[in-house]
């Protein structure tokens, strides 16, 4: 599903922003990806979705080498990947089912298609009755759930999570996670770019930990407290 080989990434201001990254994720599994602030997690999952370019390595999703792409395949590639952010980004002026049909309409998709699946999506993240809702009228973590659902709508092969629950409380940020867990068993990869370290050690999934852009540990049920070994994080 993805591969990346000897990725580096390197800002006009000279900031090295990942060197030398190589990992493979199979499709299907579930990943956190994990390190301190600056370690490069938001450049690697922007990488995955062809917001950012390498400096130099390959980036495969798919069986498709994003760097190789025109930019008129871009969007092509972007049907078939859900992003999820911290900070939602929701259309202000538009209703929870606008904004999840706004995510198929840039795709061409049909009439009969979005009135199809916008309601499956709405419903299958718990807000089945908050379609005439606007964003401004819910709470952060049903605003993050209206953001999930426009990311499954199209039923991407892959699922980017850029810290999903960073301004959740644990609550609601477990919730959150609990149905990116049932979006994966339905055969969704899972990358989640976090900093929950409660969750990522319950959950005991694979994580890949970053530190001044490198891959310091890559484990299959992993946790998160190992990385006051690495990087000098303070445990919980």
């Amino acid at each position: 599903m993805i591969r990346l080989k000897n990725v580096t990434k390197t800002y006009p201001n000279n900031v090295v922003a990942l060197s030398n990254v190589s990992f493979t994720v199979a499709k299907g599994e579930f990943v956190f990806v994990v390190g301190p602030s600056g370690a490069g997690k938001t450049t690697l999952t922007r990488l995955l979705y062809r917001e950012e370019l390498p400096t130099s390595g390959s980036v495969v999703v798919d069986g498709q080498d994003v760097t190789e792409l025109n930019p008129w395949e871009v969007p092509y590639l972007r049907r078939t990947i859900g992003v999820v952010f911290q900070d939602f980004k929701l259309l202000p002026d538009r209703t929870v089912y606008e904004n999840v049909a706004f995510a198929m309409e840039v795709t061409g998709a049909t009439r009969r298609e979005i009135r199809r699946r916008v309601p499956w999506a709405i419903e299958a993240v718990g807000l089945k009755g908050k379609e005439t809702a606007m964003p401004e009228e819910l709470s952060g973590g049903e605003q993050q759930r209206t953001s999930l659902a426009r990311a499954i709508v199209n039923k991407p092969s892959l699922l980017i999570a850029d810290e999903p629950t960073g301004n959740l409380d644990p609550t609601t940020s477990w919730g959150i996670v609990r149905l990116m867990e049932e979006i994966n068993r339905w055969g969704t990869t899972v990358v989640m770019a976090t900093h929950a370290q409660a969750i990522v050690n319950s959950m005991q999934k694979r994580v890949i930990a970053l530190s001044e852009g490198r891959v310091v540990r890559d484990e299959e049920r992993g946790v998160y407290a190992h990385e006051a070994r690495y990087l000098g994080i303070r445990r919980a």
